[in-house]
């Protein structure tokens, strides 16, 4: 009676790991390349058919904050309010791209 829990130990299956479900080699290139062309999260995450939540999670483990770059210390980084592209905006009330406020200014 003693050596059952022993042979139901040695007998376990062994513990199954699941594959990742993302795999971050082959998308780094595509990530790398749609946020340098200034593509904001959420539209880098629907072109490559992953959650924002995920995208978001894996840039703040690898420290990769910012598609755009700022240059001086007044600009904004913004998605337009009418075709939600990112733009780096040179005040704090601009919400609208370069293009729209060409085409409705």
């Amino acid at each position: 009676m003693k050596n059952t829990h022993i042979l139901a130990a040695a007998e376990a299956p062994a513990r199954r790991t699941r594959p990742p479900r993302v795999n971050w080699r082959t998308l780094a290139p595509s990530v790398e390349n749609l946020r340098t062309q200034g593509y904001s999260t959420r539209e880098t995450a629907r072109r490559l058919g992953l959650n924002v939540k995920t995208l978001e999670a894996h840039l703040r483990r690898h420290r990769l904050r910012h598609a755009i770059p700022l240059d001086r210390p007044d600009q904004v980084r913004r998605n337009c309010l009418n075709c939600d592209s990112a733009f780096v905006a040179d005040g704090r009330f601009l919400r609208l791209c370069p293009e729209c406020r060409a085409m409705f200014g």
